[in-house]
Parts: C-alpha cells; structure tokens; sequence
C-alpha cells in the first residue's frame, strides 16, 4: 500500500510513541505527546503500519504489546530479517519503487547512513533528552543500546564456561559452540572487533579448533541453543533472556574480560515516498540504482 506523504505523516505522528515527532510548540507537544488528535484520528483510519526490524522477533513482539495497549486500533504488520538480508531487501524495494516499510529498525549505523535519503527528517517527543553523541542523523534515532553475553543451555552444560577465553577450550569442541557470524549486522561487528582487540588477534584461530558452529543471526542461533543442537552461544543478552524468563534451560552471564556493547540501534521514521520516472527511462532507473548501491 502506498501513502501520500501527509498520510505517512498522520500515520507516523497516530503511529507510535517511538517514532511520532513533530515540531509541536513545547506545551502541545506535553499536551499531545503523540501527536495532535487530528494526527491521530488519521492514524485509526489507516490502521496499519509495516514495520521491518533486524531485531529478534520475541522481543520485538513485547514492544508491539505494549505498543498495542496506547493504540489498539493501529496494526502491526512485522517483517523480520537478518541485519544483512534485510538491507538487501530495502535496496531492491527501493530501487523498484515499492518499498513497503513504513518504518524501519537496523543496528548497523554505516549500512543506514547509506539508505537515508529514503527517510524523512524528526524528532521524537523525548529528542531533548538524547546526547548528542549517540546521534546518527536527524533522519534516525537511537532505540536502545544492545550488550553481548555468554548463553548456555544449563540442562546440558555441566561445566559452563566461565570467561570468553573459556570458549576457546578442547572441551566445548566438537560444534557444541554456536557462532553468529560477523557480515549478519552491526551488533555482531561489534562483538568480532572486541575478540579482536581485547582477547587477541590469535583468538579466532584458537575458537575455530573447537569447530563451532555458524549462524546467520542471534535468533537461529538461540532456538538451536534452546533445542540443544548447541549448548553454548555467545548472544545479544535481550534475546535469551526473554527465552529464560519464559522457562527455557538457559543461563546467561556477562564474561569478566568485558562486554562488546552496540552503541544504540538506529530507528528511521517512516521512508518517504519515492518520485519514479517513467518506466521507460532506462537512465532514471540506473541512477536510482546507483545511489542504492
């Protein structure tokens, strides 16, 4: 479905109290945190928002609960991918004219400053609470900062590992280990660069004697670790703990030699609508392309 820019605008401002930002004067905007009743009035007879999220999808759905419970009368509709796929997939939507995402969530900064041009420019009600050095650009917003830690499944693990360096040991050999590996997004980059520069530039060759075994993203790699096909994972600490919290054998720990930290997943406002040529302008298609590319 495609929406004007006003009623992008409406929807986003209805929307969610994540993404709304408009340039209210100070009162209205304490009055109407959500945008003004008319604003909202046109988010319920939209009623819909499509939401693309390289998050993990069970705790993705706690924020639409909770989301749900302001505004019951605006749905939801999720597309969930891998941080690297769903780049991809934004690109070659674009570049057709039919990107479908109204508002997208990514934790890779550099791979969205490349796609910003697709996005309008706000503000969230709670803009002047942010430092400015977690911003990224007027057009995307910090979301929430993502810690890695170190997952085992407790029903199987007897003697769990107690460090980082511990992963590179004989004993949790033979695929017992679950990798993400690091093109799946910038969380994952963030976790590679610290091994690299805290536990040593020996240390994946040291884990790759264990025979780990590799995952596209956090969410497959924790479900294998839930059914037992691994028993250890490193992992974003948001995704296992709602496995844990919802009786799953897992236990979690933070190793001592540190904690790789995402600096904040950037949120774009909803993309704006993209002016196509026509479809016989074979020049207009290819300069689109190249700057997707």
């Amino acid at each position: 479905m495609k929406l004007s820019l006003t009623r992008r605008r409406a929807l986003q401002a209805g929307g969610s109290a994540a993404f709304a930002a408009f340039a209210l004067p100070a009162r209205a905007a304490r009055e109407n945190p959500f945008g003004p009743p008319d604003l909202i009035e046109a988010a319920k007879k939209e009623g819909k928002i499509v939401y693309y999220t390289a998050n993990f999808t069970e705790v993705e759905q706690e924020v639409i609960k909770a989301f749900n419970k302001r505004f019951p009368f605006v749905r939801i509709e999720m597309v969930r991918a891998p941080g690297g796929q769903l780049i991809t997939r934004i690109k070659t939507e674009a570049a057709a004219g039919k990107l479908a995402a109204d508002v997208i969530d990514h934790s890779d900064r550099g791979l969205m400053l490349e796609l910003q041009d697709l996005f309008q420019d706000y503000a969230p009600p709670n803009a002047a609470d942010y430092l400015p050095s977690v911003l990224v650009s007027p057009k995307l917003w910090p979301r929430v900062t993502l810690g890695w830690s170190i997952a085992y499944n407790s029903a199987l693990v007897k003697n769990p590992p107690k460090s980082w360096l511990d992963l590179t040991k004989p004993e949790y050999g033979n695929g017992q280990i679950g990798q993400v590996i690091a093109p799946s997004g910038g969380t994952t980059w963030t976790r590679i660069l610290f091994e690299r520069k805290i536990l040593g530039e020996d240390y994946w060759a040291k884990q790759a004697t264990t025979k780990p075994r590799l995952y596209p993203s956090g969410a497959p790699a924790s479900d294998a670790l839930v059914r037992g096909e691994i028993t250890i994972a490193p992992l974003l600490y948001n995704i296992v703990w709602t496995k844990k919290r919802d009786g799953a054998p897992l236990e979690i720990f933070f190793p001592p030699e540190g904690v790789p930290v995402t600096p904040m997943r950037p949120r774009s406002r909803r993309p704006r609508p993209i002016r196509m040529p026509p479809s016989s302008s074979s020049t207009g298609a290819s300069r689109r392309k190249a700057r997707l590319s």
